[in-house]
């Protein structure tokens, strides 16, 4: 019966199209920004390479208390608007467009504008009644120029992924860009040698979080201890994962792993290739083991047996995971 049941899913899998496992969708939207979740730190030595004052480009110091910014020119002594106040607003956490009061020639904050964040290293200023924007581009801290090797967040989908793209969607949502990371993709039947040394080799030393979903995720949890010598890995997120002995197995070992989250779907077995999906694989379920364990959905009353386990993109948006991806970033 089992095995019958798994040419019927197998079936289903070749039934339709193809994508290349590495391309997204053009109309594809990145969305998912896990440093969005909290407070923005954006204090920092900033420039403004199309604005001059005593000729030479604009720099300011952005200072930040509470939700308060505040921007002072850094210009040379005896240049007129040293250590003034160029703008100031209020930015909220989650918000990337907020009001400014802006300082015009030889006026003090006598305008409005708004201040949008481009990136989490590029503010745009746009003031009433004035055409264009100022660019604000930070040079310090997290957004120092230079060749360091961004963190890494590898994706690996589980069984037919290239096909119902469960995990690649979550892949393509996540805005690496704006985190100031790298994202790589693999499937859990890609050589697990030539997985790791990829990974290794974009890591170059920066902290690397492997993301796995269904036989993906057992993938992820081997994959880490295999990375044990080389630092381990900061993040292990094991999306419901699946495996021939319904369990790990082998355990975690000390090191692999700085820390793991897993998730599992609660909701039991559905009549439908996503609901079998753990029945038929192996389904892990609760971990206690892991750093923290969370299950899917959180509110029981919320059960949905046939959809919950290719529910990756809510799985990925907990929360804690959410908070965990972010911190990749502070190190």
């Amino acid at each position: 019966m089992r095995f019958a049941m798994r040419v019927a899913l197998l079936a289903i899998g070749v039934a339709g199209p193809v994508l290349d496992a590495q391309e997204c969708p053009r109309r594809a939207v990145q969305h998912i920004r896990p440093s969005l979740r909290g407070p923005l730190a954006l204090a920092g030595t900033y420039e403004a390479p199309f604005e001059f004052v005593c000729g030479q480009p604009l720099t300011v110091r952005v200072q930040q208390e509470g939700t308060t910014l505040t921007a002072v020119a850094d210009a040379p002594p005896g240049c007129a608007v040293a250590q003034r106040v160029r703008w100031r607003g209020e930015v909220g956490a989650g918000q990337t467009s907020f009001p400014v009061e802006v300082a015009q020639r030889g006026a003090e904050l006598s305008a409005r504008g708004t201040a949008t964040l481009l990136d989490p290293c590029t503010l745009a200023i746009t003031t009433a009644g004035r055409a264009g924007a100022a660019r604000y581009r930070r040079t310090d801290g997290p957004c120092a120029r230079g060749d360091a090797p961004r963190p890494v967040v590898a994706f690996i989908g589980g069984a037919l992924d290239d096909w119902n793209h469960n995990l690649q969607r979550v892949y393509c949502a996540y805005d690496a860009q704006w985190e100031r990371t790298t994202r790589l993709y693999f499937l859990h039947t890609d050589d697990p040698a030539e997985v790791r040394r990829r990974i290794l080799e974009r890591a170059a030393g920066a902290p690397v979080a492997l993301v796995g979903h269904s036989y993906g995720a057992n993938f992820a949890y081997e994959l880490a201890n295999t990375l044990r010598d080389d630092g381990g890995v900061a993040l292990l997120l094991t999306l419901d994962p699946v495996s021939g002995p319904a369990a790990p197995r082998v355990p975690l070992q000390p090191g692999a792993a700085r820390r793991w989250i897993n998730v599992w779907a609660g909701s039991g077995v559905g009549f439908s290739s996503c609901g079998l999906a753990g029945a038929i694989g192996g389904a892990w379920g609760s971990r206690p083991e892991a750093d923290l364990d969370l299950r899917f959905p959180p509110d029981p009353a919320k059960d949905d047996p046939s959809l919950d386990h290719c529910k990756t993109e809510e799985m990925f948006l907990l929360p804690p995971v959410q908070d965990a991806l972010a911190s990749l970033r502070r190190g």
